[in-house]
């Protein structure tokens, strides 16, 4: 009978449960003055662990990027918002307003990747474009202002990045293989 290789837990799924263990308390801290929050900080928690590398360089090299594609998304979708306010008014609920959606969202998703791409984050398109539809994309018949619902969004992702930076370069750091 062949032995089973299982993965082991090491060091870097330990730094990723401590990322997210930071992310939380600095969450919990933070709705000891805004405890209408919700009590888990999601986008923090994925941005902790997707921001988790397997080196002190690499975090530093790539949350810098991530940073700066976040700030991009959060820019994108606050400039989209509006428009789908706006058309979503004159659409009404039906087809129209689901086609003038699916319009915004697609091209405020290639000018992202665009200018994501323009300003160096090259392997980060994606996540710019990510943090766009985050903004846009959101529950109709909620309560919450929408431009505040993206803002803290973006928050908890920057949270996530920070997290991950604290614990990979200030706490257990690794210096790890070559940066890519």
């Amino acid at each position: 009978m062949d032995k089973m290789n299982l993965p082991g837990i090491g060091m870097r799924k330990i730094k990723s449960l401590l990322a997210v263990s930071l992310s939380f308390v600095i969450w919990q801290v933070v709705r000891i003055w805004l405890p209408q929050l919700e009590v888990h900080p999601l986008f923090g928690y994925v941005y902790s662990i997707i921001e988790m590398r397997d080196s002190a360089e690499k975090t530093k090299k790539f949350s810098k990027y991530r940073i700066k594609a976040t700030l991009l998304g959060l820019a994108m979708g606050l400039s989209a918002l509006p428009l789908s306010v706006r058309f979503g008014a004159y659409a009404g609920s039906g087809i129209v307003h689901l086609l003038a959606d699916m319009v915004i969202i697609l091209l405020g998703i290639l000018i992202t990747l665009w200018l994501a791409e323009l300003l160096g984050c090259e392997n980060l398109c994606g996540i710019a474009a990510v943090i766009f539809v985050i903004c846009l994309v959101r529950d109709r018949n909620s309560v919450v202002n929408i431009y505040l619902y993206a803002i803290l969004r973006v928050c908890q992702t920057l949270l996530g990045i920070f997290s991950a930076w604290v614990v990979n370069t200030r706490l257990f750091p690794y210096p790890g293989k070559d940066v890519d």
